[in-house]
């Protein structure tokens, strides 16, 4: 069983969604401490205009559970407005924001409560994996453990029976394959092929809108396993 962990980050980059790909099973990990300026709340569209997502009292002392979001229909109005300026001669515009844009829009907005910067993102993420028909077993890491860093990961992989765990290539920074060897599991790092793209790390917002649907979901296979 392979499992994939990451963090609910805002419109990531294609590997994220190829590392969601090359997994049975993926945890959003969400008990984990929300960072400031990092990724769940920023990324950069065409053009380097930046994205931004505004939360209510947002620290490093909370996790991405108890952060909440700001927004409204006044900001998806906004976040739509920003992407039809940047986009709406795209060939895939109409089709992004009718099957992904909209749907998430919708599905945040009727929530009965405020949503976390977790459910905020993580509805982005799923909505996208849908478009691809990427159909995965999708669970939350809280209430599995309550640590951090290489015991949390491997206390979750062995919490759903997995035997090897993908990570991200940046990961090779962080972890090391004897650690979690040790727990009877074998680390791996997904790295990302030469995709036939442009721009490759950007949002992967940029590239839904530029490139045909079949030929994303064909590169999500491109990558290698290390």
């Amino acid at each position: 069983m392979k499992i994939g962990i990451m963090q609910p980050y805002f419109f990531p980059y294609m590997g994220y969604f190829q590392l969601i790909n090359a997994v049975d099973l993926y945890v959003n990990l969400d008990h984990v401490s929300f960072m400031k300026r990092s990724y769940m709340v920023r990324n950069t569209l065409k053009n380097n205009t930046p994205i931004n997502v505004p939360v209510s009292q947002g620290s490093q002392n909370k996790s991405c559970t108890e952060v909440k979001v700001l927004v409204d229909d006044k900001w998806f109005n906004k976040f739509k407005r920003t992407l039809e300026v940047l986009y709406k001669k795209e060939p895939y515009y109409n089709q992004v924001i009718n099957e992904i844009i909209i749907p998430w829009e919708e599905n945040i907005l009727t929530l009965p409560r405020i949503a976390s910067i977790s459910e905020f993102n993580f509805a982005s993420i799923y909505q996208i994996c849908k478009y691809f028909n990427i159909e995965k077993q999708f669970y939350s890491s809280g209430g599995i453990t309550d640590k951090k860093k290489n015991e949390g990961l491997q206390e979750i992989t062995k919490y759903f029976k997995g035997d090897i765990y993908i990570n991200a290539i940046g990961g090779q920074k962080l972890y090391n394959k004897e650690d979690f060897a040790s727990q009877g599991i074998e680390l791996k790092f997904i790295q990302m092929g030469n995709i036939d793209v442009d721009m490759p790390y950007m949002s992967i917002l940029d590239l839904l809108f530029r490139y045909d649907k079949n030929h994303l979901k064909n590169e999500l296979n491109n990558y290698t396993l290390i």
